[in-house]
């Protein structure tokens, strides 16, 4: 009789052959490599040397070629093991490299050509990185999770960031939707940089979308903006008072305005091209608010030139806002 292995489960014992053994041994590694390799696509490169920087654009498949997402990222060329420079920057044939991050490590495969790039990847999951978590105090992530947490470089260097600036803990799934948006571990540090520590992660995750940047930060403080609280930031981000704005006005001898007076300039359509046109026509000594009338009430430049040459000289700010009130063209 052919030998057979007993295996015990619950109260059945059943009996299998060596050779099912070993289909069911293969059946079982198949779904681990298939679970393993269950982010799988396509990826793209472009090389960017005056910025010493990769732009690197992957878009993964599950299971069964269903198509999941698309996401584009900037990383370092070192960051790409067993892709030199030289291979970046002129080389032409097949290339295999990875990017390592705490999560997990993608495979790369494909075709470079002068910079450019273009092949297959798969994820392997770190098996260690689900305890790291846990021991940190986050729930152990799903493969999804992990796979999106490795693609947005979340990793350990971030949670301890995380929890030195005192932030509340989030879920990982709050950590996925801060990588997806680029609230990660650099933008934190830079607002730190600046002086803001957000402490919740949500108001973070708002203050990227929005483009409250370090640069932008420094562009105000530059312009002699400092200190501002997270709201002013945002309110001035959103309504698009810019420093270029800013030194727009400056131009003009409009300077020591107060954030109000900014917003409301900008928020009324008060351009450097609507000043530059009134100044042309003669209007050098026009306060500000009298620019926020003359937009508020519709007059341009050119009725405001029309005016004139009915008038045979310069209209008054008062009298062109009730000629054009009144519907005078």
């Amino acid at each position: 009789m052919p030998q057979v292995t007993r295996i015990r489960s619950g109260h059945l014992t059943r009996r299998f052959s060596p050779a099912l053994c070993l289909l069911l041994s293969a059946a079982v590694s198949s779904a681990a490599v298939a679970q393993a390799n269950d982010h799988q696509g396509t990826w793209r490169i472009y090389y960017e040397p005056t910025r010493d920087r990769v732009q690197l654009s992957v878009e993964d498949y599950e299971n069964g070629g269903r198509r999941h997402g698309q996401t584009s990222f900037g990383v370092r060329p070192a960051e790409l093991r067993g892709l030199p420079l030289s291979q970046l920057s002129s080389y032409s044939g097949p290339a295999r490299f990875q990017l390592v991050r705490d999560a997990g490590t993608f495979n790369f495969e494909g075709q470079l050509r002068d910079g450019r790039g273009s092949g297959s990847f798969t994820f392997a999951p770190d098996s260690r990185f689900p305890q790291q978590l846990s021991s940190r105090g986050y729930e152990r992530p799903t493969m999804d999770q992990q796979f999106w947490l490795g693609l947005h470089d979340v990793g350990y260097a971030m949670l301890d960031e995380l929890r030195a600036q005192g932030y509340e803990r989030p879920s990982v799934d709050q950590l996925v939707v801060m990588g997806m948006h680029g609230a990660n571990l650099e933008y934190m540090k830079s607002l730190s940089t600046a002086g803001y520590r957000v402490g919740n992660t949500h108001r973070l995750v708002t203050l990227r979308d929005h483009g409250v940047s370090h640069e932008f930060i420094g562009g105000l403080t530059d312009a002699g903006y400092k200190n501002l609280s997270l709201e002013d930031l945002q309110e001035l981000r959103d309504h698009g008072v810019t420093p270029d704005f800013i030194a727009s006005l400056r131009r003009f001898g409009f300077t020591d305005l107060t954030t109000d007076q900014l917003l409301e300039a900008r928020d009324h359509g008060v351009t450097q091209s609507f000043v530059e046109d009134f100044r042309d026509l003669g209007y050098k000594d026009l306060a500000l608010r009298d620019f926020v009338r003359l937009r508020d009430h519709g007059v341009s430049a050119g009725f405001a030139r029309q005016q004139r040459s009915s008038n045979g000289g310069l209209v008054s700010v008062a009298d062109l806002i009730r000629r054009r009130d009144r519907g005078d063209y």
